[in-house]
């Protein structure tokens, strides 16, 4: 039982830290569902670890932190599913357009060999016959 719970203090700990260094770095917003629910999960992992162990302030800090953590993504949700109920169809599909700035979808009419001398990777992109 004592290598469970100290797998779980480290997968809340590297949880935690990665989720912090995520959004340092821009790559995640601090109001992103991804950061929450990573700050949710690190915090009742780290509450399980200090309960094991008798640290009863950090349970209480934990407890507390993923508490928050939940109704912010309740918030979220619900501001989101809000945000979607009263946007037109025509709208919502804009919106969602919006998100390949100004991008073309087109199909790319290659080889592997022409994609691979320009530099593309055959992965990266959808080859048509």
């Amino acid at each position: 039982m004592h290598v469970v719970v100290t797998a779980i203090g480290w997968i809340g700990a590297v949880t935690c830290v990665a989720a912090y260094a995520l959004v340092s770095r821009g790559t995640w917003s601090v109001s992103s569902r991804r950061f929450q629910v990573a700050n949710v999960a690190a915090a009742l992992m780290m509450c399980v670890v200090a309960a094991r162990g008798h640290v009863w302030a950090s349970v209480a800090a934990n407890f507390v932190w993923a508490v928050i953590g939940t109704r912010t993504v309740a918030t979220l949700m619900r501001a989101r599913r809000a945000q979607a109920d009263t946007m037109p169809d025509r709208e919502r599909d804009d919106a969602h357009d919006d998100l390949l700035d100004g991008a073309t979808l087109e199909p790319v009419r290659a080889t592997v060999t022409e994609l691979e001398m320009s530099g593309m990777r055959s992965s990266s992109v959808g080859l048509v016959a």
